[in-house]
This record gives structure tokens, sequence and C-alpha cells, in this order.
């Protein structure tokens, strides 16, 4: 059996042990306070994927390079079950902040969102995947707009995201869960940490870290949602195949680390109800940037990418990079098209997370 194939059954073998403790969507509580994870319609997702892709098609020409950076609409962000553009922008959340879709705010003392955001809690590893970590919701309600975009890789205190999600000094928001507090109910936004080098350069130079308050890092975790990782960076360069357009010979190389399943977990609309976790395939590795084939849509600009083996014999979910752009074909209206983004290479190299997909640290596991 293929070592990659293995890699997935020890991963899929994994997946029911680890989301026994909090299975069927139960909400953990504290003092009074209910926690479970951020989830959308899932027909309202897909909604709001056609008429981002509409958009896309309408204000960029086929074959270029779009990046991926959604801004909801006010219609939008009601079908996602947040309040219109003005609630949000009216006031910052560095507490926090239960918001209701009728312009209603909660703040949730500190010690008591800690208290509900315990290892217990983090057992949603699946769709929602609560905290700050690789797949998180990211928000941008800076400059009188909203953006939408993804968490990418950890680097100590800070963590990764697309350059063209924020600029400097720019305020982070995550949707930690959707809280219940004192009947009040609604996502919980935070304000996490501010932007602090931000680079929009296009395909292969698009990439941002952003500097996490130090007061919420026991709110962060490495760990990938869902597929564990990032365990080192991978560091090929080449294609997979190369076409010679002169004779229409296709040449393909040898090298067996090149062909990779890339794995990521991002927010993108339409392609599932909360976060969703997605499996791709490599294309082509440049020095800086990488490409690759799969299912994607907006929300995921940002997010992180692994290999799910890597550029040596046993490494596995070895960091990518960060998933910035989407090539405009009209192929998108299938959910499928060719992504890129910035390699991990160019970034740095981030904190490593467990190679099994659970996001809490457990004692004697890799």
């Amino acid at each position: 059996m293929p070592r990659s194939a293995r890699t997935v059954i020890v991963l899929m073998l994994a997946l029911p042990l680890v989301l026994a403790p909090g299975g069927g969507g139960k909400a953990a509580e504290t003092q009074g306070l209910q926690l479970s994870e951020f989830r959308v319609d899932h027909d309202a997702m897909c909604e709001i994927r056609d008429e981002w892709i509409d958009d896309l098609l309408a204000t960029h020409p086929e074959g270029s390079w779009a990046p991926m950076k959604f801004e909801p609409t006010d219609s939008q962000l009601e079908r996602m079950g947040l309040p219109p553009s003005d609630v949000l922008l009216s006031r910052r959340y560095p507490k926090p902040t239960i918001v209701t879709q009728d312009g209603r705010f909660q703040e949730i003392p500190i010690s008591e969102f800690n208290a509900a955001m315990d290892p217990a809690l983090a057992s949603f590893a699946g769709n929602g995947c609560l905290g700050i970590r690789p797949g998180a919701f990211l928000l941008l309600l800076n400059g009188g707009s909203i953006g939408w975009c993804s968490l990418a890789h950890l680097y100590g205190s800070s963590i990764s995201t697309a350059g063209h999600c924020g600029g400097s000094n720019d305020v982070a928001t995550v949707i930690a869960a959707v809280g219940n507090h004192s009947g009040v109910a609604g996502p919980v936004l935070l304000d996490f940490g501010t932007f602090g080098s931000s680079v929009d350069g296009g395909v292969g130079n698009d990439y941002a870290q952003i500097n996490i308050n130090p007061t919420y890092m026991n709110l962060v975790t490495p760990t990938m949602c869902f597929w564990g990782g990032p365990r080192g960076v991978y560091t090929k360069t080449g294609g997979t195949a190369t076409i010679n357009w002169n004779t229409g010979q296709v040449s393909v190389n040898p090298d067996p680390f090149l062909p990779q399943a890339i794995v990521h977990y991002g927010h993108g609309a339409g392609v599932g109800a909360g976060g969703t976790p997605r499996v791709a395939t490599s294309i082509h590795w440049g020095a800086s940037h990488f490409m690759f084939t799969g299912a994607i849509a907006p929300g995921d600009s940002g997010s992180g990418a692994n290999t799910l083996t890597g550029d040596t014999v046993g490494a596995n979910m070895e960091a990518a990079g960060i998933i910035t752009h989407i090539y405009v074909d009209p192929l998108m209206r299938d959910g499928i098209g060719i992504m890129a983004g910035t390699r991990t290479t160019k970034v740095g190299t981030p904190t490593n997370g467990q190679i099994v997909p659970y996001p809490v640290p457990i004692s004697g596991l890799p």
C-alpha cells in the first residue's frame, strides 16, 4: 500500500476517537456560558459562493489570477448569521463579545471565556474549530469595510494569513465560537491581534503575520483543524509534468516527492456549512509559489496548506504555504479550479502542530 494511502487511513481511523468527546455538536457550559462551533446554513453558503463567482467573473478577465479575499454584503452577512456591516463596524471587540443579528452585544468576562475554552471543549476538531489556529474564521473590520479570510500557520506568538487580507496595524478579529450567555446568543467575536508585516505582491509574494495579543495565547494552537500538523516545511521545487508547446510532448518529472496531495482547512463559501477540510493535487512548486487543483471558494484566502506526506521518506503534514489566489475561469462555477499561494519557505518556519488531528496538546503524542 502506498505511504500516502496509509497516512489517510491512519488519519481517518484516528478521527472518530478524536471527535468522540464532543460528538453531536454538544456545547460546553461554564457558569452560565455555553459555547459551540460556528456554523452557517449550507444552502446559504452555496448561494454566497455563486454570487462571489459571478462578481469575480464580471470584474476579472478570464485567464487572470484573482486574490481570494471576500467582502460580504449585508444580505450575505445576514445569511451567514451575522449582523449588518454598520453594526459590526460600530465598535471593537477587545474582549470576547457575543454579537446578535439584531445588534445586541454581550461581553463575556475573560476568565469565564477562558474556562469555557478549556481543552475539554476543543473536541470540535472538525467543523468550526474553536480558538485561534490554522483554518480559523478571520474577519477584517477595518477602514469602513468587512473582509473575510482564514488563518494559516502559527509562528510562535504570531499567525500568518494572506497579505491582501489586511495591512500593517489592521486589527484581526476571529469568530472564536457561537455563544449563549444570559439569554443572548450569537457568534463570539474577538479582536485577538494586529497585523505586523504585510506584503500584497501577487502570486508567490502575498503573506502577512498577525501579532497575537498575549492575553489570548491560551486560545492558540498550531495544529491545523481536522488534518493535524504542520510538521516541518516542504522544500522541493519543480513541476510534476512539463509540456513542450512546440511539439506537444509531455515529460513527467521522475521525482516521486513532487506529486503531493495538498490538505487544507478554511472557511470557503459553498464548500461546507462551517469550516471544511479538503484535499487537492499539486501542479507546480516554484521558489516562492505553489499551484494546485481542487475545491475552494471565497473565505479560504489566507488559509494554510500542508502536504499529506513530505519531501523525504517518513515525513508527513509538512507546511506547504498560504493559499491566496484563484485562476479566473468559468469552471469555478462547479466549485473546482486552479489555486496558487505563497510557499512557507518564503515566510519562515512555522511552529509544529500535532500530527494527530486534535487541537489540544496531549502528553506523549507527536
